[in-house]
């Protein structure tokens, strides 16, 4: 049996934190600061921005995906070969690597964005040749329902993971708290699942370029969907309803946030 990864790059629950966010700046009876707050705005208003922008044939990916290329075969074959780009992302504005994006390990970052060293950019294309070098078969966006529903809507077969290796904002953590909702189902853009081989390999490469990647989980035998980690096990269940559903009506999500109730559905091969 072929042992796929599952891999998370993004964190979850980005798109919902910034609503829960803005909504709460226009409550009086609240527990957190406006320093506090307008601090956790800029920091996800900073985070790279990722999306599928086009396939290699100039198509939009609203399409699934009919045909992958094979491993280590030639991606520009395939029509509907995707490519993610990024926005928003640091870049190094001197020297040799002019224009190359910013490691997440790189050191006193601060202090090289003050003298003038980094700067906000756009990568075209961040990962070339990223499905055929790295054994990719499957790509979902997160959306609605947050990345439970995602991990709900993966295909090729069973899997087990693990809630300790998804990585939250701690300001998502604290509006979940406040407001008495699951993380896991909240409302997610601007992060991906992808089933691959080389999770490993992919991981630095996408901390290389700035983006968080995180391996969540790993594929099984047969079609079982399990949870397993320190708080014990248990299967995962189809829901799809959203923890902002909880809190707010359909008209509201609907008026504020315009995707909400579009299902994104997986690049396939």
């Amino acid at each position: 049996m072929r042992r796929e990864k599952i891999l998370l790059l993004g964190y979850p629950g980005q798109r919902g934190s910034q609503f829960l966010w803005k909504k709460i700046r226009e409550t009086k009876d609240c527990p957190f600061s406006k320093a506090f707050i307008e601090e956790e705005e800029e920091r996800l208003r900073s985070l790279p921005r990722l999306y599928l922008k086009e396939t290699a044939h100039g198509k939009r990916t609203g399409e699934a995906v009919k045909t992958l290329p094979e491993r280590g075969g030639n991606p520009q074959s395939c029509p509907e070969y995707p490519i993610l780009s990024a926005e928003n992302i640091l870049l190094f504005a001197e020297g040799e690597k002019k224009g190359q994006s910013i490691p997440l390990y790189e050191e006193d970052l601060q202090s090289k964005w003050n003298a003038g060293e980094l700067s906000l950019g756009s990568v075209e294309n961040l990962f070339p040749n990223w499905i055929s070098d790295f054994g990719i078969s499957e790509i979902l966006p997160l959306g609605r329902g947050g990345i439970l529903s995602a991990l709900w809507h993966l295909s090729g077969g069973g899997f087990s993971f693990s809630y300790e290796k998804i990585p939250f904002l701690q300001g998502t953590i604290e509006l979940c708290e406040h407001f008495q909702i699951s993380p896991y189902y909240l409302y997610s853009e601007n992060a991906y699942l992808l089933r691959l081989e080389e999770a490993e390999a992919f991981s630095e490469l996408a901390r290389e370029r700035g983006i968080v990647a995180s391996c969540i989980g790993i594929s099984e035998e047969g079609k079982k969907r399990m949870r397993r980690d320190a708080q014990g096990e248990s299967f995962l269940t189809k829901r799809e309803r959203d923890s902002l559903e909880e809190l707010f009506s359909k008209k509201e999500l609907e008026e504020s946030l315009t995707a909400f109730y579009i299902r994104q559905d997986s690049l396939l091969p």
